[in-house]
């Protein structure tokens, strides 16, 4: 009791001599008569008249996390606390995506709460399956690094255990053949930016990839313009008899590609 009552002497003392807060703050509205500490609960006192409303987890952090000091006096200089993330709460990106914590963040929790609008003004959108990832699996927490946007930085063993079973060609440009959706099945509608065939003259002719044009499906990169007999047929005899006013002409799938890019007669 002794130790209580010099407390609330020098308490009282230097808030008066002073002039700690506002003279208008009654001691009041935080603590009881009796003791100055635990404060009042609920506190008469409201936060949110302040320039800072007290939200989501806010609202049970204890008064001395945010007004620090060394003293009582430093302590009830309320008007020197600062109300900006930044303030309180360490920055683990390192600035990399600015000061606005709202991007990501909000009062009720720390955990991402609008990844996907913040991850829209960046290089990545988040569309397909990566709308439900958790932010560490590509991020790692305290990492200030930016991330490569390609693919295969992310997905190097998935594509090497495909490539080390052989049912996948050595090629890292995934976009050729998937899609954010999903690995499987493949997305094949990208073809014709390399030849048309879902347009033009192949347009519903062709029923297998591996077994009519990629006759290596550990490469495709390796391709057949018929020659092999499954698709035109084309018999040397004939192609030679059409060509027979070109020089040069070579009777293999490479050179037919070079003269058709598009797969038409012309």
């Amino acid at each position: 009791m002794i130790y209580l009552f010099l407390f609330a002497t020098v308490f009282s003392q230097q808030y008066i001599d002073n002039s700690i807060i506002n003279k208008s703050l009654k001691c009041d509205n935080c603590h009881y008569s009796g003791n100055w500490l635990p404060l009042l609960n609920p506190l008469i006192f409201n936060h949110d008249l302040t320039q800072f409303k007290l939200n989501g987890m806010h609202k049970s952090a204890n008064c001395i996390q945010c007004h620090q000091g060394e003293t009582i006096k430093e302590i009830h200089l309320f008007s020197n606390s600062e109300n900006k993330c930044e303030d309180c709460h360490l920055d683990i990106h390192y600035n990399r995506y600015g000061q606005d914590c709202n991007q990501c963040h909000n009062a009720n929790s720390w955990n991402f709460a609008g990844k996907w609008s913040a991850h829209e003004m960046t290089m990545f959108p988040l569309v397909g399956a990566h709308k439900f990832i958790n932010c560490n699996e590509c991020h790692s927490q305290y990492s200030s690094e930016f991330l490569s946007t390609e693919c295969i930085s992310c997905h190097l063993i998935e594509y090497e255990s495909q490539v080390s079973i052989g049912i996948h060609p050595e090629n890292q440009n995934c976009e050729l053949c998937h899609n954010t959706r999903t690995f499987i099945p493949s997305d094949m509608s990208k073809h014709d930016i390399f030849f048309p065939i879902y347009s033009g003259e192949h347009k519903g002719e062709w029923t297998s990839c591996n077994s009519e044009c990629h006759i290596s499906p550990n490469d495709y990169t390796q391709f057949s313009c018929g020659l092999n007999g499954v698709c035109h047929k084309h018999r040397k005899s004939k192609m030679e008899e059409e060509h027979d006013d070109e020089n040069g002409f070579i009777y293999e799938s490479s050179a037919c590609f070079n003269c058709h890019p598009q797969g038409d007669d012309d």
